[in-house]
């Protein structure tokens, strides 16, 4: 069975925790959702804290797949900060190159105003670079989704650091379709649209009260599609956390298994010299009188 229907039991263990742990995350990061405020500080505070609340989704990962440990928040918040300027560091030259897409299309004479024939009030150019660097990003974030996993796993007092890209691209197949899947059913149960109406609907319901009165336009709230939102938002990424953990356990097996047949060369290797050398040995003695 493909491990990205393997992971699906595992994501709602994942999902169980995540749910108990996210809202313990999400406190510990206001105190620095100050700090993205002062500039050249908030580029990498922001992506930092991003990557430390998706530590947080794998190690929920790994204490439903029962390989939970005690966590080391030093390790943790350096490893966040890494993959935070690095994920900065990678977008900015996705844009760049989708950019550069842009430039040199137009240079061919494809000019950005020419537009879809389908859907005319979008350019077509533009668009075609922002779908380039929603791809580009994609798969980069399945890429290390691995090494961001052995990372997390590691966490903890006394264990040793694996190193950043450890399995970086490993998993890839099934990393993808997971993450197609949900961002794809998203749009197909127009779940976007019942947040947007929903924070439309909070946000105008505070006006409305601070005001002393409520506007006409309001849009309708309605629970039950609200919480049916956010909670397959939430377990899509969940879905990806297990997915990843299924794969780095897939890598550690053949690397194991790799290091196991290694082992066997080298001591057949060893034997067959030692073998070889006695037989040198009794030739050049010759036979005995």
């Amino acid at each position: 069975m493909p491990l990205f229907l393997r992971s699906l039991p595992l994501s709602l263990g994942t999902l169980w925790h995540y749910v108990f742990l996210l809202p313990l995350v999400i406190i510990f990061c206001i105190p620095f959702v100050l700090l993205t405020l002062i500039p050249l500080v908030g580029l990498i505070v922001a992506p930092a804290m991003g990557a430390f609340v998706t530590f947080a989704g794998y190690r929920c990962a790994l204490t439903a797949r029962g390989r939970g440990n005690e966590p080391a928040l030093g390790k943790l918040v350096r490893a966040s900060l890494f993959y935070g300027f690095m994920n900065t560091l990678v977008g900015a030259v996705f844009l760049l190159l989708s950019v550069g897409v842009v430039l040199v299309l137009a240079k061919l004479g494809i000019q950005p105003s020419l537009t879809m024939a389908s859907s005319p009030d979008i350019p077509w150019v533009p668009g075609l670079a922002i779908i380039a660097l929603f791809v580009l990003n994609t798969l980069f974030t399945c890429a290390i989704a691995v090494p961001m996993t052995a990372v997390a796993a590691a966490a903890s007092p006394g264990r040793r650091d694996p190193g950043p890209f450890v399995g970086f691209g490993r998993g890839m197949v099934s990393l993808t379709l997971v993450w197609i899947a949900w961002f794809g059913g998203i749009f197909l149960f127009g779940f976007f649209d019942i947040l947007s109406e929903s924070v439309t609907f909070a946000m105008q319901n505070t006006m409305g009260n601070l005001r002393g009165k409520l506007s006409n336009d309001v849009p309708d709230f309605h629970l039950i599609p609200f919480i049916a939102a956010v909670t397959y938002l939430i377990w899509g990424s969940c879905w990806f956390y297990a997915t990843a953990v299924l794969v780095w356990e897939r890598h550690l097996s053949r690397q194991e298994a790799q290091k196991v047949e290694t082992v066997a060369v080298e001591r057949m290797t060893a034997e067959d010299l030692r073998a070889l050398r006695e037989a040198r040995m009794q030739r050049d003695e010759g036979p005995l009188p």
